[in-house]
């Protein structure tokens, strides 16, 4: 168990030497951040859930701890070597290599119609506003009116240009635990 943290963390670092604009960091996040993660996201069984930037596993992982069914979890990485590592260490759960600005496509080669809850961990602040925009609309449009979208990160400041975006955006939980402290964002589609 302690060599398999220890391979993640290198890991997680040597993608962040590669790609720092791509990583929010540079450790993976930790239980407590995952723990936060998974009370914030709705499921049920037969409905999915879908992880947006799965690094190394540590968010994957809290949601599985949570009793979230490894068959109804997809996990989407852009990055060859991180989703090689997810491949490998959650043969049970659905991990795919992909953009998150292409989800309704993804989702439509997975088969995948009921989405529960979109968590993104992908690094938005320093991203550009079409980015942001792309991976916004595509999560909305996975979850549909009665779905959730979570974002964590390490800015109290919303890492979306939320009014552009006509999102009502709120910090749902603070983790001081987590290194750096992190902030698990919930967003909802402004109705009108």
């Amino acid at each position: 168990m302690q060599e398999r943290a220890v391979e993640e963390k290198e890991l997680f670092f040597k993608q962040w030497l590669r790609s720092p604009r791509s990583m929010g960091s540079v450790i993976p996040s930790s239980r407590a951040l995952a723990r936060a993660v998974a009370q914030e996201t709705a499921w049920s069984p037969g409905r999915f859930v879908v992880e947006l930037g799965g690094g190394t596993g540590a968010i994957t992982r809290g949601l599985l701890e949570a009793g979230i069914a490894p068959d109804d979890l997809l996990v989407v990485e852009l990055e060859r070597h991180l989703y090689e590592y997810l491949r490998d260490t959650f043969p049970e759960c659905r991990v795919v290599q992909g953009d998150a600005t292409r989800l309704d496509e993804i989702l439509e080669r997975q088969g995948i119609r009921d989405v529960a809850t979109v968590i993104s961990g992908l690094p938005m602040v320093n991203m550009p506003k079409a980015f942001k925009k792309a991976v916004v609309e595509q999560a909305f449009r996975a979850v549909g009116d009665g779905g959730v979208v979570l974002q964590y990160s390490y800015s109290p400041v919303c890492p979306i240009p939320a009014d552009e975006l006509a999102v009502d955006a709120r910090i749902a939980r603070f983790v001081p635990w987590n290194v750096p402290p992190a902030f698990v964002w919930r967003y909802r589609r402004r109705r009108g």
